[in-house]
């Protein structure tokens, strides 16, 4: 009840910010501006963020195009320079996420993830040698919880084709996420600065409680169960009642075994394919501290078809360790491994049952048949290796 209250007092002031901005129409003119939408973003306020080491570079206009719409909205920018930004080669096309209405500043300011996802961009990104977009700037309000991240245009600098739960993942591209995973995990795997330097990370327990506190998890997923029923095996239903329990289990392992750097939402739709054939991981707002089995188990039961995963999954986790060790100089148990991926898709499948269903505050997250594809693909990994149990 206080987490409903605390969510509701916030709707009534986020609702009440919203309106005034929609009133007033303010705009964004210095570099410590915060847009509140991509409507009030001004040449002046491009030129200050993103012209700064250019001298004499000034942006001379800017044309929004609407992208899509979710827990955040994206816009395309069109961004046209006087003779010095074209010389310097600024971007011409940039992508923004952003919270302009209510339900979506619920989802992204209220609880945070926005804020965490700028910070990723502008502090952590530049340390990893993976395959993920750049940002050009990131900021956001905490009183008013606006944000705004300005992000590479994949498309035009490298020709990306966005997956979605349609995308066949071959062995090839599937073998290509374990990799990005593996040298996303291994860069502070058990390193103490993670936690010191950067604490605006939260450990995965830490993580988890507080956003289902915040989105009544437990009580959503049970109607996500009878919501979803039709595609979850029977095994799985029959055990519905050791759902919650499993989950609160699977947080052992990421407090008592060494952490990382983990992206924590891997399904397929956060994944792109380059021109040049490469996987690569966008939407970092759920980042957190915890143990790579994690993102290994969620990545391989929502990305792959379950006969592909039932023919692949143990490979998989040998080729993992395989380039987890190259990174780190220690290769973790397989049976200890497979256990911890077992044990995790409780968690992936948590991800989903609060996308189904979930309070009329929070904005629609994906499709109910993109939804239903997941919940079905990861409670079918459950059943066939009764992960429930494990």
């Amino acid at each position: 009840m206080a987490a409903s209250g605390a969510t509701a007092l916030a709707a009534l002031k986020i609702g009440g910010r919203v309106a005034f901005e929609r009133l007033m129409r303010p705009k964004a003119r210095r570099a410590e501006d915060v847009p509140c939408s991509p409507d009030a973003i001004t040449p002046e306020w491009l030129t200050a963020v993103l012209c700064q080491n250019v001298p004499g570079a000034v942006v001379i206009g800017v044309v929004v195009k609407p992208s899509s719409a979710g827990t955040h909205e994206r816009h395309q920018l069109i961004i046209s320079y006087n003779e010095a930004g074209r010389r310097a080669g600024l971007p011409g096309s940039i992508f923004t996420k952003s919270l302009p209405s209510v339900v979506t500043r619920m989802i992204g300011g209220f609880n945070g993830t926005a804020r965490v996802e700028g910070r990723f961009y502008m502090q952590l990104r530049p340390q990893l040698e993976i395959e993920a977009p750049i940002a050009y700037h990131a900021a956001s309000d905490r009183k008013t919880f606006a944000s705004m991240l300005l992000l590479e245009d994949m498309v035009a600098t490298k020709s990306a084709t966005f997956c979605n739960d349609r995308t066949y993942v071959s062995r090839e591209m599937a073998e290509d996420m374990i990799d990005v995973l593996a040298a996303l995990h291994a860069r502070f795997h058990g390193a103490s600065e993670l936690a010191t330097r950067y604490p605006w990370v939260a450990s995965y327990p830490r993580w988890f409680t507080i956003g289902a506190a915040k989105m009544s998890l437990e009580y959503y997923t049970r109607k996500a169960f009878d919501a979803a029923a039709r595609v979850i095996p029977a095994s799985v239903l029959a055990q519905r009642d050791e759902v919650w329990p499993a989950a609160t289990r699977a947080l052992a392992v990421h407090d008592n075994e060494p952490q990382g750097l983990i992206h924590s939402d891997v399904h397929i739709g956060n994944w792109y394919r380059t021109g040049a054939g490469r996987m690569g991981l966008c939407d970092w707002q759920c980042l957190a501290r915890g143990h790579w089995s994690r993102d290994f188990s969620y990545a391989v039961t929502a990305a792959l078809t379950p006969d592909d995963r039932r023919k692949w999954e143990k490979d998989l986790l040998n080729r993992y360790l395989d380039r987890f060790a190259e990174l780190t100089g220690a290769r973790p148990d397989f049976d200890t491994s497979f256990l911890r991926y077992r044990q995790q898709m409780v968690h992936a499948l948590l991800m989903w049952t609060i996308t189904l269903c979930h309070s009329p505050l929070l904005p629609a997250m994906q499709s109910e048949k993109t939804t239903l594809a997941m919940i079905e693909r990861i409670s079918t990994a459950m059943a066939d290796l009764d992960a429930l149990r494990s």
